[in-house]
């Protein structure tokens, strides 16, 4: 449900969001979701240190963010499957 006040405008972000994803080379994939998030980012860092420069100083600043869910890898158990 859209809780925004009927005289607040709506501020579509999406097609900047995608642009931007598009020009930072640490992101390696973006997927538009459905459900709690709107997009799925998967980055690729050396270090946490760098995820959370990223994270700081870039995602959590951008206009229509409201919350970051992160999680990390341990290992790669399947890359990808040969049909």
């Amino acid at each position: 449900m859209d809780k925004t006040p009927p005289s607040t405008p709506k501020i579509n972000y999406f097609p900047s969001f995608e642009e931007f994803s598009d020009g930072l080379p640490e992101i390696r994939e973006c997927f538009l979701m459905t459900g709690g998030s709107d997009y799925l980012l998967r980055v690729d860092v050396e270090s946490a240190s760098a995820f959370e420069r990223i994270h700081k100083e870039i995602l959590s600043v951008l206009p229509g963010v409201l919350r970051i869910n992160s999680s990390f890898s341990i290992r790669n158990v399947l890359s990808v499957r040969q049909k």
